[in-house]
C-alpha cells in the first residue's frame, strides 16, 4: 500500500481559512447530531520530554484520524494520519503544522462568526507569533475591521505587522491596554501561564477568544474577565473541563460558574443560544480538539489526493 504523505507547503496550498471553517462547521453540526465524536488528547511525559495523541471520527465523512506530536524544549512536531473508514484503511499521512495553524484560526472564526457583533470594527491581538497573526487574518475575512492592533513585547510599539492572507490589512502594535480597550474581538495567542490582561478593560459587548494555553495550570484570562462572561464557550466540555486552565482556575476561584460553560455540541443543538445580549462578554476558550484536525485535513485530501471519499452515512 502506497500511502501519500503531504507536506507543510501542500497542506498551505490546498487550505484557506474559509475552506477549513467550512470543514469545522460541518464536523461540529455532525458532532451534535451523534455522527462524529472526539478522541481527547492522552499526554505521555518522560524527563523533559512529552508527546500527545488527540483525534476523532467523523463517521458522517467515513473519516477518522490521529494527530501526534511530541514536544521537545517547548517546540511542537504534527503530524497527522487519516484514515478511510469505509475502506478500513489509511489514506494520508500529513505534517501537522500549517494544518494545526490553520483549523485553530478557523475555529476561531467559526466561533466568532456566531458570537461576535457582526459589526465588530476593532480587533485585539495579544500575541504576535504565527497563530495570533494568522487568527487576525482569518478574522479580517470575515469582519469589516477598522484596526487591527498587536500587543507583543518583542515588537516596537508604532511597528506594523503583516498578516498572513489578510488582503490590504495590517496591524499596528501598541501597549495591551490600548489594544485592549475598545475592543470589539480581543484574542489571546501566547505562552504566558498568568492572565495577560486586566478584566477591567473589556467594553461591554466584547468576544474574547483564547487560545495559547491547554495545560490546566496555566491561564491568560483573569478572574475579572471570566466572572463578567455572560458565557464560556468551549469546543467540548468533557476535554476542556480538565485542561483548560482559564476553566479549572476560574471554577477553583469561584470565578467561574458551571451553568456559564457551554461547548460546541449544545450550541449546535440549539440547546443554548451564541450570545444572550447585545452588552454581553462572551469567551471562548479553545485547547484545540482532535475532530477538528479530522476536518481540516480532509479538506486538504478532497483537494490533493486522487482518492474519492466513500458515500456519506446519512444523518
Amino acid at each position: 500500500m502506497n500511502i501519500p504523505f503531504y507536506n507543510d507547503a501542500q497542506v498551505a496550498s490546498a487550505l484557506d481559512f474559509a475552506t477549513a471553517q467550512h470543514a469545522l462547521d460541518a464536523a461540529f453540526a455532525d458532532l451534535a447530531r451523534g455522527h462524529a465524536q472526539i478522541l481527547g488528547r492522552k499526554r505521555a511525559d518522560c524527563g523533559p520530554m512529552k508527546l500527545s495523541v488527540m483525534g476523532g471520527i467523523w463517521l458522517a465523512r467515513n473519516l477518522a484520524g490521529v494527530k501526534s506530536y511530541p514536544t521537545v524544549n517547548g517546540q511542537f512536531s504534527f503530524t497527522m494520519n487519516l484514515y478511510d473508514l469505509a475502506r478500513n484503511e489509511p489514506v494520508a499521512v500529513l505534517a501537522g503544522g500549517e494544518l494545526t495553524r490553520l483549523r485553530t484560526a478557523a475555529m476561531v472564526a467559526l466561533v466568532a462568526s456566531r458570537a461576535a457583533h457582526a459589526q465588530s470594527r476593532k480587533l485585539a491581538v495579544v500575541g504576535a507569533g504565527v497563530q495570533g497573526r494568522s487568527i487576525a487574518a482569518a478574522l479580517c475575512a470575515l469582519f469589516r475591521l477598522e484596526q487591527v492592533c498587536v500587543a507583543d513585547p518583542a515588537l516596537r510599539n508604532g511597528a506594523r505587522v503583516a498578516l498572513p492572507g489578510a488582503i490590504g490589512m495590517a496591524a499596528t502594535v501598541c501597549g495591551v491596554e490600548e489594544a485592549v480597550r475598545e475592543a470589539d474581538i480581543v484574542v489571546t495567542a501566547t505562552r504566558s501561564k498568568a492572565p495577560v490582561f486586566s478584566g477591567d478593560w473589556l467594553k461591554p459587548g466584547a468576544f474574547v477568544a483564547a487560545i495559547g494555553t491547554s495545560l490546566p495550570n496555566g491561564r491568560e484570562l483573569d478572574d475579572l474577565t471570566l466572572a463578567q462572561a455572560a458565557q464560556v464557550i468551549v469546543e467540548w466540555k468533557e476535554q476542556s473541563l480538565v485542561e483548560a486552565g482559564e476553566i479549572v482556575l476560574g471554577k477553583q476561584a469561584c470565578a467561574l460558574a458551571d451553568d456559564r460553560i457551554t461547548d460546541l455540541g449544545e450550541l449546535y443543538r440549539g440547546e443554548r443560544p451564541w450570545r444572550n445580549k447585545a452588552s454581553d462578554v462572551v469567551v471562548f476558550k479553545s485547547v484545540g480538539v482532535g475532530l477538528a484536525d479530522v476536518a481540516a485535513a480532509g479538506a486538504v485530501l478532497q483537494k490533493l489526493s486522487c482518492h474519492t471519499p466513500a458515500q456519506p452515512v446519512a444523518a
